[in-house]
């Protein structure tokens, strides 16, 4: 309700990425990135000339590399629901999708995060361990998601800090996310060149013309 027809309809940016090894090092690399609320996003590897990436329509992500189609997977993409599609989809859709991350829809407070007030969705206080949601109470916006999976015998926990939101255009947008993995850093994304409501092309999506496109800016 706090943003019914007042989100953005398109976003544009660069994203900068640093990933952590168990080693320690820290793996650099550049996307582009086309976004269409709801749903639809695809993202270009650098070097563009490549022609590899990911696009994600509808909660499926297909991949291409070197401008050739790859596997498709059904996969909800948590962080795109939260800070997107959330404004522009039905609550019960909404819903669907936070169950499916086996995120407990029937815990719900109110807790503190670097001293401003949040909603809590999904673990009870103390519990940094099950899949959770954190919102900002104020303005309604994603600061923080924890996701816990089995991989075998072993329960992995993600917990990702989103933050850095900037007024663009009238519209808030996250430009860092870092994510750590069992505690230890893991993943860092840095968004750069952002523009909203910018007309993007059908095509861009259009998995048969992939290469096409690659790189539309």
């Amino acid at each position: 309700d706090r943003y019914s027809g007042k989100w953005y309809r398109t976003l544009r940016f660069e994203q900068s990425n640093t990933f952590y090894t168990s080693s320690g090092r820290e793996e650099k690399s550049r996307w582009v990135e086309n976004l269409s609320v709801p749903g639809r996003l695809r993202i270009d590897f650098h070097p563009l000339e490549s022609r590899s990436g990911l696009l994600i329509l509808n909660n499926r992500v297909t991949t291409f590399d070197n401008g050739r189609r790859g596997s498709t997977r059904r996969s909800i993409q948590a962080i795109l629901t939260l800070t997107a599609d959330v404004y522009a989809i039905p609550p019960a859709v909404t819903i669907r999708r936070l169950d499916s991350l086996r995120i407990d829809l029937d815990k719900f407070r109110a807790d503190r995060l670097d001293s401003k007030r949040v909603y809590v969705i999904g673990a009870d206080a103390g519990d940094l361990a099950s899949s959770q949601v954190w919102i900002d109470a104020e303005r309604m916006l994603l600061v923080r998601l924890i996701q816990s999976e089995r991989r075998g015998e072993r329960s992995i926990v993600t917990d990702t800090k989103v933050g850095g939101y900037r007024d663009i255009d009238g519209f808030p947008v996250a430009h860092e996310f870092m994510s750590t993995r069992d505690g230890k850093p893991y993943f860092r994304e840095e968004y750069e060149k952002v523009r909203v409501n910018e007309p993007i092309p059908a095509a861009v999506f259009d998995p048969t013309r992939w290469a096409a496109n690659v790189g539309a800016r």
